[in-house]
């Protein structure tokens, strides 16, 4: 845990400031202790998986339900990354080459973010700016570049001479032409450059909202008239209407983390059995993953062996010859998967009373007690298996090995088989040649 404050999470436990529920493959907690946005990312960081990202409808009743206390707003993972959220209005990948999408002409000292209001790429040529990009603030008015499609393989633009916010540029030039223009290298810049004609024009360049834990989800739930950019970066939702906001990164708000659901364990197998255990196996993820193990209705933890290697575990006490379902999940702080299931039979009872009924010179017949009706036999001898039915009916079981050496002294080993799995079996010698009188 991380000591944040004086109190601490270990006290926000305590006091019941955090809230959890899970739904679907993600598990959400809500934290009633006011932070700003950094911190509130680096606690989730810390004892969860990250702020919380949403994805769907179903994400945002999730959230909603973890506290019903709290009607006001709190941070979730989605914000605005000055360095490395800078995108093209023109989101199409085919128009763009290797490189191309990421060419950038900014002048010295940019992307900033002065005021926290920069969020749009106003191309400039004035002076010393010289066709190299400057951050303005969205809701600036000024003339534009749109991009009108490729002629013999070159992209051509149009200046827009009309006074226009960045957001109402845009919305003209996807009218109108195909989109704000996008510059993709040196030669297309010096093409918007001559043809904004000394004026400042806006281009399709903007930063868009990323998540804290750089997924790629495009989900999105905006109040009315939100983002409006005004120097609010970081998003929070309405615990109570489950719609976002942007908010100032500084101010302090709870905050909604999640833990994902870790993922189920790989290779569970059985690797070994007697009559009263099986021993299980499966390969882990991670030292911070352990492991609950039902079966009969009971649960077992399990905690991941340190070093490589998978883990293992063997149930005892079992009945012989009977059939288990035995299911593991994985488990990451207190949330598990939904869990991965193989059935598993332990051996059954040793063949008794094995013994020689009759023999010959070149047969022994054998004979020994069944167990019941559903275990079967294998009788081994001379790198031979014989499967062998048990009989119906009360009384013993009877084979006879035929066509054998006289006066011979053999070795046979009788394993009694319930499924796929055998005892350990019952071995006894035998000669050929002399005829056992009972």
């Amino acid at each position: 845990m991380v000591d944040l404050t004086e109190t601490g999470l270990v006290l926000f436990v305590l006091t019941g400031l955090i809230t959890n529920v899970v739904f679907a493959q993600t598990h959400y907690t809500f934290v009633n202790t006011p932070l700003n946005w950094t911190n509130a990312q680096r606690v989730c960081r810390d004892d969860f998986t990250d702020l919380a990202t949403i994805e769907s409808g179903a994400d945002v009743d999730a959230v909603g339900t973890t506290t019903s206390n709290y009607t006001g707003k709190a941070w979730i993972g989605l914000h605005d990354d000055l360095q490395n959220s800078w995108t093209w209005s023109l989101d199409d990948s085919s128009f763009y080459g290797e490189g191309e999408a990421t060419y950038r002409n900014w002048y010295s000292g940019q992307p900033d973010n002065e005021g926290g209001q920069q969020n749009c790429g106003d191309f400039r040529i004035r002076y010393s700016f010289n066709g190299t990009w400057l951050t303005l603030s969205c809701r600036h008015k000024q003339w534009s570049v749109c991009f009108n499609g490729t002629l013999n393989g070159n992209a051509t633009f149009v200046r827009i001479e009309t006074w226009s916010t960045w957001t109402e540029a845009q919305r003209f030039c996807r009218e109108n032409y195909v989109d704000l223009a996008s510059i993709r290298d040196e030669t297309e810049n010096e093409m918007v450059r001559t043809v904004a004609g000394g004026n400042d024009v806006w281009i399709g360049l903007y930063r868009r909202h990323v998540w804290s834990d750089g997924s790629d989800s495009l989900y999105r739930n905006w109040e009315e008239n939100q983002p409006d950019a005004a120097g609010e970066t970081c998003v929070a939702t309405s615990v109570q209407s489950g719609l976002w906001s942007g908010e100032n990164c500084s101010i302090q708000l709870p905050f909604v983390c999640y833990t994902a659901t870790p993922a189920h364990v790989e290779d569970f197998r059985s690797t070994g059995q007697s009559e009263t255990s099986v021993t299980l196996q499966w390969d882990k993820a991670n030292n911070d993953i352990s492991f609950i193990l039902r079966f009969l209705g009971t649960e077992t933890h399990i905690r991941a062996p340190d070093g490589d290697g998978p883990v293992a575990h063997t149930v005892s006490s079992l009945s012989a010859a009977t059939e288990y379902t035995f299911t593991v999940s994985s488990v990451f702080g207190s949330v598990r998967s939904s869990g991965v299931g193989i059935n598993a039979v332990t051996a059954p009872p040793r063949v008794t009373s094995l013994g020689i009924s009759r023999r010959n010179q070149t047969s022994v017949t054998l004979q020994w007690d069944k167990v019941n009706n559903d275990i079967s036999f294998i009788l081994r001898f001379l790198g031979t298996e014989t499967h062998i039915r048990a009989p119906d009916g009360d009384g013993p079981v009877t084979h006879t090995v035929s066509s054998l050496s006289a006066a011979t002294e053999y070795t046979f080993t009788v394993f009694s088989v319930f499924g796929s799995v055998r005892s350990s079996g019952v071995g006894i010698n035998a000669v050929t040649g002399e005829t056992l009188r009972l």
